[in-house]
C-alpha cells in the first residue's frame, strides 16, 4: 500500500505492507537511523519517537496507521556542533556512553518536559521509565533532564508537535486494507470475514492492544501485542482492519449513573482522565502501573480485555468494579457481565463477528473502598507475577458490604475470589478475619510456575495483597 505521512516536518511517501513496523521504514526506506532497534519487543525504548505528538516505540507500530501521520525522529534536533537544549544537558551530565539507548532517552524528555515543564524526580523516573539504559547510570540521566528543564527549553519542533492536534485522514485503501471511519463500516468487514472463517463462530482469540487475527482478517487498534516478533502472519498476507480511526469507539462518559470507557480509550487516557480517577481510582491505578509511557499512548481498553490474558493488568480492577462489556456485530449488541465474558486461557464469550465497543460501570457509591495491587519484578514495563483489585463498602457499624475481589496471574484467566468474598461478607473487619481471608484467597487460586514466579509466591502474594487492601482500605 502507498502510505503518504511526515517525517521531521518534510512530506514522505513509502510503499510497505500493512504490518511493516514504522522503525524499519525510518531506518531502512528513509535512511533516518538515528532510531535505534534494540529488543524489537517494546521494552527498552531505544526506537522511541513521537507519533502525533505522542511517545511511541516505533517497533510496534504499524504501516497502516500512518497515513496522515506526523512523525518526530532524532535527526530533527540539534546537530553534533550545535546539540539542543536537552543533548546539551545529556552532555554537560556526562550522561552519555555507548549513545545507543540516547536518541530514545532524548525523544523521551522532549515529552516529557513539552508536557510537564518543571518535573521533579519522580515525574522524570516515571517519565522515562520505558527507556532503559545498560551502562550510563540512571542518576546522570535523571540530572540530565533536571539540567535541560533549567534551560528552559525553546519552541522545538518537538514541542510545537506534541502541543499540536490535526486530525488524520483516512489510510489509502487497498485490496488487503480496510480503515473504516465508521462502527458500521467495520462491523461489516468483520461479517463478511467471520461468515468465511470458523465454523461456529466462539472462541476466538484475541490480543492486547486490540489486535487478533482471525480467518485471514487482522484486527487491530493500537497493536502493541500483533506488532511482537512471532504474534504476527507474514505482514504481506491476509488483510487488515484498522480500528483506529473508527468515530465514537474512545473515550470517558457519564450518563447518569454509568460510566463508559470506549474500547478504542487508550491506557494512557484511563490513567489521566479525572472522572476515571474519582470514581474508579482502582481501575485508574491499573492503568498507571501499565507498563510504561511509550506503551499507554497505544495500548487500548479493547485490546486489554480481548487478549484476555490471565496477567493483563486491566480486567482485575474491572472485575472487582462489576463491569459490563459491551460487544456488537452487524445484527445487534449485547452487554456480558465482565465475570462471565472470560471463559478460558486466551478464550472469551466474543463471537467471531463482533467486536468490544465499551465497558460500562455503574458509578460505584462514595463510600466504596477500591485499590488496585500488582506485584512484579520492576515498578514499570512489569508483566505481573500476581495482582489483586478489591472493592468494598463499610457501614455505620464497620460490617463490610459489597465485597468484591478479582485476581490476576494466578489462573488460566481473570477470575473473582469468590470464596473469600463470601466470607467477609457481611463482616466486622478484625485482625482475625485478615488472616482467614489471607488463607483462604492463597487457597482458591489456581496459579502455575513459569519463567516469572512460582506457585508458592503466588498464593503467598495473592493472600498478602488481599490482606493489604482490607487492612489498609477497609478499616471503619
Amino acid at each position: 500500500m502507498r502510505i503518504a505521512f511526515t517525517v521531521n516536518g518534510v512530506p514522505r511517501e513509502v510503499d510497505a505492507p500493512p504490518l511493516r513496523r514504522l522503525l524499519d521504514i525510518l531506518r531502512d526506506d528513509l535512511g533516518l537511523t538515528g532510531t535505534k532497534e534494540g529488543c524489537g519487543e517494546g521494552e527498552c525504548g531505544a526506537c522511541s519517537v513521537l507519533l502525533d505528538g505522542a511517545l511511541v516505540q516505533s517497533c510496534l507500530v504499524p504501516a497502516v496507521q500512518l497515513s496522515g501521520c506526523r512523525i518526530i525522529t532524532i535527526e530533527s534536533l540539534g546537530s553534533q556542533t550545535a546539540p539542543d537544549p536537552v543533548q546539551q544537558g545529556f552532555l554537560d551530565e556526562g550522561a552519555v556512553q555507548c549513545g545507543f539507548c540516547i536518541p530514545g532517552m532524548v525523544l523521551a524528555t522532549h515529552a516529557l518536559l513539552a508536557r510537564n515543564p518543571k518535573p521533579n524526580e519522580e515525574a522524570i523516573r516515571a517519565g522515562l521509565s520505558g527507556n532503559i539504559c545498560r551502562c550510563t547510570g540512571y542518576e546522570r540521566i535523571v540530572r540530565a533532564v533536571q539540567r535541560a528543564a533549567e534551560s528552559a527549553l525553546p519552541s522545538t519542533p518537538i514541542a510545537k508537535a506534541v502541543a499540536a492536534t490535526t486530525a488524520r485522514p483516512q489510510a489509502a485503501q487497498g485490496s488487503v486494507v480496510h480503515s473504516p471511519t465508521t462502527l458500521e463500516e467495520a462491523l461489516i468487514v468483520l461479517r463478511t470475514s467471520a461468515t468465511g472463517g470458523a465454523a461456529d463462530g466462539t472462541g476466538d482469540r484475541a490480543a492486547d492492544g486490540a489486535a487478533e487475527t482471525l480467518s485471514g482478517l487482522t484486527i487491530l487498534a493500537g497493536g502493541t501485542d500483533l506488532m511482537l516478533p512471532g504474534a504476527q502472519a507474514s505482514p504481506a498476507t491476509g488483510s487488515v482492519l484498522d480500528l483506529s480511526r473508527v468515530a465514537g469507539l474512545a473515550g470517558v462518559c457519564i450518563h447518569k449513573d454509568i460510566i463508559e470507557l470506549g474500547s478504542s480509550t487508550t491506557v494512557a487516557t484511563l490513567a489521566d482522565n479525572p472522572d476515571v480517577d474519582r470514581y474508579l481510582p482502582a481501575l485508574a491505578t491499573a492503568a498507571r502501573l501499565f507498563g510504561a509511557p511509550a506503551i499507554r499512548n497505544r495500548a487500548t481498553l479493547g485490546g486489554n480485555l480481548a487478549g484476555a490474558s490471565p496477567a493483563a493488568d486491566l480486567p482485575p480492577a474491572l472485575l472487582a468494579l462489576d463491569a459490563i462489556v459491551v460487544l456488537a456485530s452487524a445484527s445487534g449488541r449485547r452487554d456480558t457481565p465482565l465475570d462471565v465474558y472470560f471463559t478460558g486461557y486466551r478464550q472469551t464469550v466474543r463471537r467471531l463477528d463482533e467486536l468490544i465497543i465499551a465497558v460500562r460501570v455503574t458509578l460505584p457509591a462514595p463510600d466504596t473502598r477500591q485499590a488496585f495491587f500488582k506485584a512484579g519484578t520492576r515498578r514499570a514495563q512489569s508483566i505481573a507475577r500476581a495482582s489483586v483489585a478489591g472493592a468494598a463498602r463499610v457501614d455505620a457499624s464497620g460490617t463490610l458490604r459489597s465485597v468484591r475481589l478479582a485476581a490476576g496471574s494466578v489462573a488460566p484467566m481473570p477470575i473473582l475470589l469468590r470464596e473469600t468474598m463470601r466470607l467477609l461478607e457481611g463482616r466486622v473487619l478484625d485482625a482475625k478475619l485478615i488472616e482467614e481471608a489471607d488463607r483462604l484467597a492463597a487457597a482458591e487460586i489456581t496459579p502455575i510456575e513459569d519463567v516469572r514466579s512460582n506457585v508458592a509466591y503466588r498464593r503467598f502474594v495473592t493472600g498478602r495483597l488481599v490482606a493489604r487492601f482490607l487492612r489498609e482500605y477497609c478499616r471503619p
